[in-house]
């Protein structure tokens, strides 16, 4: 007799190339033009940074990531300057929201992004979609980022479910491996019509 698996009680959405699209080398070009570096030294010395890293596990505060920034860069750029550059680089992914309105009418809505403090704020103040959300786990307030098993595990202790009563998508294949690897299900993210297949291969209403 086949095994029956415990119905999923709710869903999980990674943020950034699955909600809201982001072009980082939008932003890469215009420290390189600020900086005379180049946009691969930009890359190495400041997108892949430690500093960065730990901005985003919240473990220091915009205003020394900004510090730690101009150092690195050697540059002196004010702070609302430095923030339009970190932040102009997101736009919505269409269709998106309408699916998160479809889904919400069966299921509690949750987010797990590996984000920061200005590119979370910037985007709860000019994207409407976060609303859906029961509640939202930025990796800057749980302190743990993706694909550390701490950030999913930390989450489902909060929403009180089992790993295996949950769905987790994200575009990032470790990701993906990081909620599988706790009991979670999993879809990679590569557009939402394929997304809809994997959904409804899950039996996900929506």
């Amino acid at each position: 007799m086949k095994k029956k698996h415990p119905a999923i009680k709710a869903v999980i959405f990674d943020l950034g190339n699955v909600l809201v699209n982001y072009d980082v080398e939008k932003a890469a070009k215009r420290f390189s033009a600020a900086s005379g570096l180049s946009t691969r030294e930009i890359w190495k010395r400041f997108f892949l940074s430690r500093f960065e890293q730990a901005f985003t596990r919240g473990d220091i505060s915009t205003r020394e990531f900004h510090r730690s920034a101009c150092e690195t860069l050697g540059v002196s750029i004010p702070l609302k300057v430095f923030s339009h550059y970190w932040n102009d680089i997101f736009w919505e992914n269409p269709g998106m929201e309408r699916l998160l309105v479809r889904i919400k009418k069966h299921y509690p809505l949750y987010l797990i992004s590996n984000t920061n403090a200005l590119h979370y704020n910037h985007i709860k103040k000019h994207f409407k979609l976060l609303r859906h959300f029961d509640r939202k786990f930025p990796s800057h307030e749980v302190g743990a980022r993706k694909p550390d098993l701490r950030i999913y595990r930390r989450v489902l202790k909060k929403i009180g479910l089992r790993p295996e009563e949950t769905v987790f998508i994200d575009d990032m294949k470790s990701f993906i491996l990081g909620a599988r690897k706790v009991g979670m299900h999993a879809i990679r993210f590569k557009g939402r019509l394929a997304l809809l297949k994997s959904l409804r291969k899950l039996g996900i209403r929506f």
